[in-house]
């Protein structure tokens, strides 16, 4: 074992090294990403052909006896675009603090043809599945929130507002969400055809969880007044709902971004302090 060990140390170095060289410093961060990736890839529902995934980075620490708190999160791309991969970042630090963290696939126009309502149904699958095999992936049901960034953000306050399935997600961590798709608003063209069913403003009820917003005060797709506007209502409804603000920041601002990762870090740190309050982690 030790002599396969020492042959495969040297033709990974070899392998780093060529793509190096042939490709440039580029192929060797794709690399690093790889290694840097999800403990474990499962279907969680196949549909037109199609196997959906939840990349899953396991929480480290010391596991309660509950099972760990997760974090569900769907990446944005207006509903068109996007990959799981878009917050392998943020999992990696969640996971770091002791949260379960999963970045979920689902239907998006430019590789299957759908629209929004296809990615609402995936991503409810997505949370069923994770509910109902909670104990195989080590968390606590109670302790399962759900979060994105934009329309990803959509797609996880849609579980959370009326018309979602019984069980619901013990919390809302939402990045930039398109809440409001009425008439007049960013991206209703998208949906115009059936605005109300997939607008989450306009279906809060007493039982929308604790919300998280993160947003910035130059988001030109999502306004603060909008986001506000969610907060007011969750509220009138008895609910809670915080809404934190980043001056200056545009749309996508929580991105690791190569030569800035100041907002990337005050958005998880903002995350975590959330998280913390509602008794899930340790201060």
């Amino acid at each position: 074992m030790a002599m396969l060990d020492h042959k495969l140390f040297y033709f990974l170095a070899g392998l780093v090294l060529g793509l190096s060289l042939a490709f440039g410093p580029a192929a060797v961060k794709r690399m690093a990403a790889w290694r840097d990736g999800p403990d474990r890839v499962d279907v969680y529902h196949s549909v037109d052909g199609h196997d959906l995934h939840l990349h899953v980075f396991e929480a480290q620490g010391a596991r309660p006896a509950a099972g760990f708190p997760a974090l569900l999160l769907f990446h944005g791309g207006a509903w068109q675009y996007g990959s799981a991969a878009a917050f392998y970042p943020q999992c990696r630090v969640f996971a770091a603090r002791g949260v379960t963290c999963i970045s979920a696939e689902y239907r998006i126009a430019s590789r299957h043809d759908t629209d929004p309502r296809a990615a609402v149904a995936d991503a409810r699958a997505a949370f069923a599945h994770v509910w109902r095999h909670a104990a195989a992936l080590g968390i606590d049901p109670q302790r399962i929130a759900a979060g994105g960034g934009s329309s990803g953000g959509h797609l996880a306050a849609m579980l959370g507002v009326a018309g979602a399935a019984d069980v619901r997600p013990a919390a809302l961590v939402l990045y930039n969400p398109m809440l409001d798709l009425s008439p007049g608003r960013p991206d209703h063209h998208l949906v115009a055809a059936f605005w109300q069913s997939v607008s989450p403003h306009h279906r809060v009820d007493a039982a929308t969880p604790p919300s998280l917003i993160l947003l910035g005060t130059e988001d030109k797709e999502v306004p603060v007044s909008t986001a506000q506007a969610f907060c007011d209502a969750v509220a009138a409804q008895g609910g809670h709902c915080e809404l934190a603000v980043y001056d200056g920041a545009r749309h996508g601002f929580f991105n690791l971004r190569e030569n800035d990762r100041g907002h990337f870090d005050a958005t998880n740190a903002r995350v975590v302090e959330f998280l913390t309050a509602m008794g899930w982690l340790r201060p």
